[in-house]
């Protein structure tokens, strides 16, 4: 089993010897970004304001905060009420991420990256990939220039790109030591969740989830109910940021299981499915996309849904059209 990106870093998750003695780089670390954060303020630095609003959905942590199902949640909420959303995202671990791909129709590419590839097909929205927002939300805006705002998956500390409205999604267990980068996982101290617009706990009363019908990755009209296999002998595969929360959703539904986590963004070969032939294996939506390409008939995607509260969903509403219109 290859170790979970928490594995690797383990001295981001407590106080130890390595996290106390890398503390004065973090608070160096702390006072860069802010200082960063005031120049583009200041407009010292150039931050480029586009023709549309930009809502930023992101966080201050290292991955595993579960951003983007709140991406594609807060996407059908905005079509919903008549917006014509689009949605930027970096493509991170890519290798393309320095170009732009631009994604509509539920395509998927090998130059997006897997969380951009899960979007596309679950949005079938127009998608920007690409490190560098401003050039990616230009082309996407020429290429549709129908788009009335932009959703951007993470780039929260990407202040170049003008934003209308900052979601900060959390989770609490991500803030591990609560310690700044190199010695916790914190891109930005946790201060700074009072200067975003909304806060949303991923794991409180506001956002209720769970399990969708399965479906068969090779033959996707194929489908079942997730309880289909208790009683069966299942395996799990994950390389998300937290695969212990998939496993252990999973596990309430009264599934005995063999679990297989791998780090965030792992890049799968046929190699890995060699020990899975003989049993049904259960995956995320965002690794089925890197699977696809070497599936078998055993592969069962178990798409999570999301549900904003009514709560969360007038406040997020009530905000934006505040923004746009003072």
């Amino acid at each position: 089993m290859t170790e979970s990106s928490r594995q690797k870093g383990w001295w981001l998750w407590s106080k130890n010897p390595v996290s106390l003695m890398l503390w004065p780089l973090s608070l160096l670390f702390c006072l860069l970004v802010q200082i960063r954060a005031v120049l583009y303020q200041k407009q010292l630095l150039k931050s480029t304001k586009l023709s549309v609003p930009v809502l930023i959905v992101g966080n201050i942590s290292l991955g595993g905060n579960g951003k983007t199902p709140v991406v594609a949640s807060l996407l059908k909420l905005l079509q919903k009420k008549g917006y014509r959303p689009g949605i930027l995202t970096r493509g991170y671990k890519s290798d393309h991420e320095q170009q732009t791909t631009i994604l509509s129709q539920a395509q998927i590419s090998d130059k997006a990256g897997d969380e951009a590839n899960m979007l596309s097909e679950l949005c079938k929205c127009p998608i920007a990939v690409g490190a560098n927002r401003v050039k990616s939300a230009s082309t996407l805006l020429k290429q549709f220039p129908e788009l009335d705002i932009l959703i951007t998956d993470d780039g929260l500390q990407h202040y170049a790109l003008a934003r209308d409205l900052e979601i900060i999604v959390q989770r609490q267990q991500a803030y591990g030591n609560g310690f700044c980068l190199p010695a916790g996982p914190l891109r930005e101290p946790q201060s700074r969740l009072l200067t975003a617009d909304l806060v949303i706990n991923r794991d409180g009363e506001d956002v209720a989830e769970h399990f969708g019908r399965c479906w068969n990755l090779t033959k996707p009209e194929l489908q079942c109910e997730l309880t289909d296999f208790v009683g069966q002998k299942v395996s799990a595969l994950a390389g998300i940021g937290f695969p212990e929360l998939f496993f252990e959703a999973l596990r309430k539904q009264g599934l005995e299981l063999d679990c297989h986590a791998f780090s965030d963004h792992e890049i799968f070969t046929p190699q890995h499915l060699l020990a899975f032939k003989n049993v049904p294996l259960l995956v995320t939506h965002k690794d089925a996309v890197k699977l696809r390409p070497f599936s078998t008939e055993n592969i069962w995607v178990v798409p999570l849904e999301l549900t904003l509260s009514d709560d969360l969903q007038y406040r997020l509403l009530t905000l934006l059209e505040r923004k746009l219109n003072g």
